[in-house]
């Protein structure tokens, strides 16, 4: 039996009245959730929310009416008691939970903040609540009907009986849990007491009975009385049950039991487990061998210098972001933008003897003297103060950061990397905007200093600061990481470009952004790295699709699969596959791309445009596999003639006859 309860009248409106209510009355707001399983929506609000979410509703209390034995007190939306029958399904809950069963070990984090009228909110456990945007309702009903959002293996129980069903007992209905960009939904089926009319959600949107409605799951917001130690829902959570069986005694009633077997477990279920559609319980998601724990700062900013991408350092002002780079190159370059002329940036121009002539900027020697004397290692050239420099310098320094070229005119060195920084529009009184394609030539770390990490750097000697290790880049590995090819290939445009944010920028996707992810993923070998170029969000949603259980190269080998499995096998599931197989070797790949084919033509093509990623020594591999099989299958000759044509197109070889070339 769970803890969960609701509240008595008195505890409502009587002496015994908590303080929360004292202070915010007893009206309630209704979810999308609850209006969408039968709960009665009024025109009423709670005070200051005037909008379709501030909508009220009634919710049971569980005392029972004295003079009427089927009756049950509930709190009308308009502050009042009323007494209610107890076979209604209009009615709404807001559960009750003493603070002393609040789990801090549960994977359903406890977040807390006092409110300006000092009575403490609680977050804790989580459930359907709101109805998405209707954009988003679209993106998600074509992502489910392409069978590319993934279940989480979550689910939530309702009552699926309808709302004139007066005597019939709880019949369960279950909603499955899906996840996209990291966030998390269910597809909800609208029930209503009228029928015939259409019922407007918080999203605007108006739906009818029988409309699928894409619900997001959200943390659960209580109103903690500290006086009776008491957790109660700020909204009505849920509704279309009944109060029904006995009424003098709450424990047996249906809606109590509904809450222990139910609601109990379907608010505080494990949160972090994935699964797709169709995964097999003994698959794990292990394609890429990636280090899936959270990448720091210093990891991001570590990855960031090893793959050569350009990394922006924001933070207040003196936060200690010159010395974050100091500890990765003791001896680097500085240059403050906000007070270097031109001239000294990109270096003099003049003329002799009639011809132009352009002298390297002292800063640029110094840096190639510094690389060319320490050739292993990395030498960071640092920007400070870009955000105060003038526009003009900030284009100049757009050249440097995509080109990694001087006045367009002298290359950096190959071990040479560049670090800017700047402080916000808020913090300083001469900063200026960045444009839109300076701000996105750069990976973004946000810099905070708290006490751990200011301690540990008061007591580190700066003997222990030591360059990173330059290695070049491997010139046979695919141009943009398996993984991602198949990310994109499975979510397509909604995430090849995400919208750029120019009142409040921050990392967001389009293709340049994605090769900068990609070589930022070789380098850190941790998906969670990615969030500096593309964003929180996607990183989310790209590290679940990394997490598909797939059948991986070793599976593959040792025969380690089933038909079975690969039959349900979803496309997400297949391209998460694929993407992992494309790193087997060359003595294997012909088994491995036996496999692809069972996967389908589609998913072998993909197979093959990875694999050979450009390599002439694999083209030629291919092709020489593709003719063997096409004098091996000679009554198949005619169509492996037409696939060895479409593969030499693809590749771009071309055959004078079936012996040379």
């Amino acid at each position: 039996m769970s803890d969960f309860t609701f509240l008595t009248a008195k505890q409502c409106f009587g002496e015994n009245q908590l303080d929360i209510f004292k202070k915010r009355g007893t009206v309630a707001a209704l979810t999308d959730f609850a209006i969408l399983l039968g709960a009665n929506v009024t025109n009423n609000h709670i005070n200051s929310d005037s909008s379709l979410a501030g909508r009220t509703g009634s919710y049971w209390t569980r005392t029972k009416d004295a003079n009427f034995y089927n009756n049950v007190y509930v709190v009308r939306s308009d502050d009042l008691l009323f007494a209610d029958n107890i076979d209604l399904r209009s009615c709404g809950g807001r559960p009750v939970l003493p603070f002393s069963e609040v789990s801090l070990n549960c994977t359903n984090v406890v977040n807390s903040k006092r409110a300006s009228d000092g009575i403490l909110e609680v977050e804790y456990g989580y459930y359907p609540q709101s109805a998405v945007s209707k954009e988003m309702q679209l993106i998600l009903k074509k992502t489910y009907k392409d069978g590319a959002i993934w279940r989480t293996g979550n689910i939530y129980t309702t009552d699926s009986r309808r709302y004139n069903e007066y005597s019939k007992k709880f019949l369960p209905k279950h909603y499955e849990e899906y996840e996209y960009l990291g966030k998390r939904y269910i597809r909800v089926e609208l029930k209503s007491n009228y029928p015939n009319n259409e019922l407007q959600l918080s999203n605007g949107e108006s739906y009818k009975v029988g409309d699928i409605v894409w619900v997001e799951v959200e943390p659960v917001k209580w109103l903690f009385d500290e006086k009776s130690q008491l957790m109660v829902t700020v909204k009505i959570i849920f509704a279309g049950v009944r109060f029904n069986d006995e009424v003098e005694k709450f424990d047996k009633t249906e809606i109590k039991k509904f809450m222990d077997e139910h609601l109990w477990r379907d608010m505080f279920q494990y949160r972090e487990k994935q699964t797709t559609v169709s995964a097999p319980s003994t698959r794990t998601g292990k394609s890429y061998d990636f280090d899936f724990t959270d990448a720091s700062n210093e990891d991001i900013i570590k990855s960031a210098l090893k793959s050569n991408v350009a990394i922006f350092l924001h933070g207040k002002p003196g936060c200690g972001k010159s010395d974050r780079v100091k500890q990765l190159d003791p001896d680097f370059i500085e240059l403050n933008l906000s007070h270097l002329d031109p001239e000294l940036l990109d270096g003099l121009a003049g003329e002799k003897d009639g011809k132009e002539v352009h002298i390297k900027p002292p800063w640029l020697e110094e840096l190639e003297e510094k690389c060319k004397v320490e050739p292993d290692k990395i030498h960071i050239l640092f920007l400070e103060e870009l955000t105060n420099a003038s526009p003009v310098m900030q284009s100049k320094a757009y050249g440097i950061a995509l080109d990694k070229k001087v006045a367009g005119r002298w290359k950096l060195p190959e071990n040479a990397r560049v670090v800017a920084a700047g402080n916000e529009l808020e913090d300083s009184l001469v900063a200026n905007e960045m444009a839109e394609p300076l701000y996105d030539r750069f990976a973004h770390v946000n810099i905070e200093t708290t006490k751990e990490n200011w301690l540990e750097w008061a007591v580190t000697p700066e003997s222990y600061y030591s360059r990173l290790d330059y290695v070049k880049e491997d010139t046979k590995r695919p141009k943009i990481h398996p993984a991602i090819y198949g990310y994109i290939s499975l979510r397509g445009d909604e995430v090849l470009r995400t919208p750029y944010n120019k009142e409040h920028p921050q990392p967001h996707a389009d293709p340049r952004r994605w090769k900068m992810a990609s070589d930022m993923l070789y380098a850190s070998n941790n998906p969670s790295t990615l969030k500096a170029i593309v964003g929180e969000d996607l990183t989310k949603d790209f590290i679940a699709f990394c997490q598909i259980p797939t059948i991986s190269i070793e599976d593959v080998l040792k025969g380690n699969y089933t038909e079975d499995e690969i039959e349900k096998m979803d496309i997400g599931m297949k391209l998460a596959t694929i993407s992992g197989l494309v790193a087997v070797d060359t003595e294997n790949m012909p088994k491995i791309r036996e496999f692809a084919k069972k996967l389908g033509p589609e998913m072998c093509k993909k197979f093959e445009i990875q694999w050979t990623h450009g390599d002439e020594d694999r083209l030629e591999q291919l092709q020489n596999l593709i003719m063997q099989e096409q004098e091996d299958k000679p009554k198949s000759s005619q169509f492996v003639r037409k696939l060895s044509s479409a593969i030499n197109k693809m590749l771009g070889i071309q055959f004078t006859n079936e012996e040379g070339r």
